[in-house]
């Protein structure tokens, strides 16, 4: 069912190749002809339609680009903290994949990991995570919910056109939200970005046209252009603690949506439009 190669040192395995006619679940060994595996070839797993799941062991420490593209019948996977690497789509178009559980010690650097993945409707992202490659998440649109660890430094547009996506939890910590990070979430209504935060770069809540207020604590202290460009024209942006407009935000972070500043219990309303 499964194809290995041997790297040139002679000291640990691939997998190289899956059979298509391959069903259920697959277990990948982390033990091959008495020596350890260690990665999954680029494509290994690709069209292996009917899988609905796989056993990926703790010493597996890289992916290929590709690895499970395709996949149309996995339902679920866990990828072990072990993995560091991982290259380019490794999940790209497994439409019914529902949950999966990142590496808390991976950085998805090949982007589009999880993109067109339709059905999948839970993600863990673990506190460790430091960076999510572009487009990581984009197009699922069945995602309702995920949480932010408060080790994420990097994730542009990695939940672009998530049109299902109606909370987000930011955890305590985080320092900053992305450029484009959560672009076209239309099925976002309300969003708190927790105190801490101290930059939102330009366009990160773009074309959310379901967003109806937003609250920013004063600890932001950098806010990039556009950040709610194309957003509901009702929507009100509420300013808290600040004892001034901070002069690092640009004019145009805002566009024309209200905004209720409040200057330490004392609130400025500023109509949309206006300056």
């Amino acid at each position: 069912m499964l194809a290995f190669k041997i790297n040139k040192d002679e000291t640990a395995y691939e997998v190289t190749k899956c059979d298509k006619k391959a069903a259920g679940l697959v277990t990948i060994p982390d033990v091959y002809e008495g020596k350890p595996v260690v990665s999954i070839k680029a494509e290994a797993f690709r069209y292996c339609s009917k899988i609905t799941d796989v056993i990926i062991p703790d010493s597996i420490e890289k992916f290929g680009s590709w690895a499970f593209i395709d996949c149309h019948g996995l339902t679920n996977v866990v990828i072990p903290d072990s993995v560091k690497k991982a290259g380019y789509a490794i999940f790209q178009g497994c439409t019914s994949l529902k949950s999966a559980v990142l590496s808390k010690n991976m950085k998805i650097s090949g982007n589009r990991a999880f993109a067109q993945c339709t059905s999948l409707a839970s993600v863990t992202i673990p506190d460790g995570v430091k960076v999510i490659g572009e487009h990581c998440f984009v197009d699922c649109t069945g995602l309702a919910s995920v949480t932010i660890p408060k080790s994420l430094k990097e994730y542009k547009f990695a939940f672009y056109n998530c049109t299902g996506l109606a909370n987000i939890t930011f955890q305590k910590g985080l320092k900053v939200i992305d450029e484009h990070a959560f672009e076209k979430c239309t099925g976002l209504t309300g969003v708190t970005i927790p105190e801490g935060v101290e930059e939102i770069k330009d366009r990160a809540f773009e074309g959310c046209t379901g967003l109806a207020s937003v609250t920013i604590p004063k600890t932001v202290v950098k806010m990039g252009d556009g950040v709610f460009k194309d957003c509901d024209n009702q929507l009100t942006v509420n300013v808290l603690g600040l004892r001034e407009k901070p002069e690092a935000w640009p004019s145009e972070w805002k566009n024309d949506y209200k905004v209720i500043w409040n200057y330490g219990g004392k609130n400025i309303v500023e109509e949309g439009g206006k300056q």
